[in-house]
């Protein structure tokens, strides 16, 4: 039963993950985006709402460090966008 249980888990977990890895921000994105430093308390860090939906994603339902990371993106060619391009976020420091 148990091992059923986490065979199943970990199954959820690759596929999961395979999936999110097509779109532009992920959970991990968010804990890196911690991990480096930045003040991010949930996804309204980059999204306007705080459960943004992967389906029906539109550049209008980023705040403004949201629209700067997929600009960046475009800009450097990048498959993924990286927490550490936040360091380079233009502004103040209560905007990190």
């Amino acid at each position: 039963m148990i091992r059923t249980t986490l065979i199943t888990g970990v199954s959820m977990a690759i596929l999961w993950t395979i999936s999110a890895s097509h779109a532009g921000a992920t959970p991990q994105l968010f804990t890196d985006a911690k991990q480096a430093g930045m003040p991010a308390q949930n996804c309204q860090y980059c999204h306007v709402s705080k459960m943004p939906k992967k389906e029906g994603f539109k550049p209008d339902d980023l705040n403004e460090r949201g629209k700067w990371l997929l600009s960046e993106r475009d800009k450097q060619a990048a498959k993924d966008i990286k927490a550490d391009w936040l360091k380079s976020y233009p502004g103040g420091k209560e905007q990190k």
